[in-house]
């Protein structure tokens, strides 16, 4: 019986880790790699292990460090089951498959300057072919239900609070005689959110493998987020400028465009131009309407309102032509493109149009990991570079923590003190957020462990 820390240990992308119990390996996640471009390239593009001894995939979410890489797992011939709710599959689709366009799009792309260069072209990582053959081992499954891999091996799904469809898993393992339960909590959501559940509070295990993303800092209110959105949007509007929000095109840009809704509703904010710039985005918020039943109490109530009959001011952009068109526009507008740390997608043109230009805010809604474009930009670097070309940095910049969707220090203490665990072991967070948790985890008398990258544990 072991465990296997693949990916995601320290740092908080490409999670991937390996149960191994009663002769068969699971794989819980195949995440992308994000962060500097060779280094995720190779990382991403040769897996830490062998995809021929992998039984199943028990998959948490559909946030792309965490699914964003299964397709690779055909390209070394995987065709057994990829396990995840019925919401996560639903997602799933829709991100696999955009992901899988946009790294043929980059790639083609960014091989027109390769080629005037003389340089070799650029491959992605997979193609849209990869990522049809992955979406064809998914099995769906709904909270509290339990898929087994054979009679003393199986895993139970239940609500991460996290986004849609999320999901903690608790292995029950019977091995030579002994009984184990171990969950994993990756990613962890908050309590009282917007749209989302409260977390499901795993209890009374033998191991917890838990994030430490947000180790030792406190979010904001998250009943305060629609209001710091509107007094950066007034500012911005008065000076003319746009507001550029790199947002991750599943759950983020859903609780964006469902404040904007409640703000204007409330007579808090005039109706403005939203513009939802990302295909992906688009296809993800139906996807919230054909779910209801993964949804709080206070999504139902105003989200039912607001499904049916989007606003005037709400524009939903799908077209190449229709974006550039807004890429170009000088007129305000609130302009919500994925990806959310700024790695792909068509954010990337909206910054290289507007990142010079002093009039327009850049609004960070979500974690930006070490060396990826959104960290550079944060950290308010002078000459960043998008697509080869270097510009420097004149937008206004803003951090709206408080729409985190990940728990944070004190979320995390409790979970951990409320599961009882024997062992807790961190992973899914920078080297400094972890250390900081498991030394605060320690103080209160836990057994707390912190794996290296490749490292595995015997149980």
């Amino acid at each position: 019986m072991r465990l296997h820390f693949v990916g995601g240990i320290d740092t908080v992308t490409g999670s991937q880790h390996i149960i191994e119990a009663n002769g068969k390996r699971v794989l819980r996640d195949c995440g992308l790699f994000q962060g500097r471009r060779k280094e995720a390239a190779a990382r991403n593009r040769d897996l830490n292990f062998d995809v021929d001894s992998i039984d199943a995939v028990v998959l948490s979410h559909a946030h792309v460090d965490h699914c964003g890489n299964l397709p690779t797992l055909t390209r070394f011939g995987y065709d057994n089951p990829v396990y995840a709710t019925s919401a996560t599959e639903a997602l799933c689709e829709i991100m696999l498959r955009d992901a899988a366009h946009i790294q043929e799009q980059d790639a083609a792309y960014l091989n027109q300057k390769t080629n005037r260069k003389g340089l070799d072209p650029i491959v992605p990582l997979y193609t849209t072919e990869d990522a049809e053959a992955i979406i064809g081992c998914f099995q769906g499954v709904e909270y509290g239900a339990t898929v087994g891999f054979t009679k003393d091996f199986s895993a139970r799904f239940e609500d991460a609070g996290h986004i849609l469809g999320s999901s903690v898993t608790v292995f029950n393992i019977h091995e030579n005689g002994r009984a184990f339960k171990i969950g994993y909590a990756l990613d962890l959501g908050r309590r009282d959110l917007p749209l989302i559940r409260d977390p499901y509070i795993m209890q009374n295990l033998d191991v917890l493998v838990m994030e430490s993303t947000y180790g030792s800092r406190k979010h904001g209110d998250a009943n305060n987020a629609s209001e710091q959105l509107r007094e950066i949007i007034v500012k911005t509007f008065e000076r003319g400028g746009k507001v550029l929000i790199p947002s991750f095109a599943l759950e983020r840009t859903q609780e964006i465009l469902y404040d904007l809704y409640s703000l204007v509703e409330e007579k808090k904010l005039e109706p403005l131009p939203v513009y939802v710039d990302s295909p992906m985005a688009n296809a993800v918020t139906r996807v919230f309407f054909e779910k209801w039943d993964y949804l709080d109490e206070h999504f139902m109530k105003r989200g039912k309102r607001y499904g049916p009959n989007i606003p005037h001011w709400m524009h939903f952009v799908s077209g190449v032509q229709e974006s550039k068109n807004l890429t170009a526009s000088k007129e305000p507008a609130v302009v919500i493109a994925a990806s959310g740390m700024c790695e792909h997608g068509r954010i990337l043109h909206h910054l290289k149009h507007g990142i010079e230009d002093p009039k327009n805010s850049i609004v960070f809604v979500g974690y930006q990991a070490a060396h990826t474009l959104g960290r550079r930009i944060l950290e308010k670097q002078k000459d960043i570079r998008i697509f080869g070309d270097e510009f420097q940095l004149g937008a206004e910049i803003h951090v709206a923590n408080a729409f985190s969707a990940h728990a944070d220090r004190d979320d995390l203490i409790e979970y951990a003190l409320e599961s009882k665990a024997d062992k807790i072991f961190l992973v899914h967070g920078e080297e400094k957020e972890r250390e900081a948790l498991a030394k605060t985890l320690r103080n209160e008398k836990l057994n707390v462990f912190t794996p290296t990258a490749g490292e595995v544990v015997e149980l």
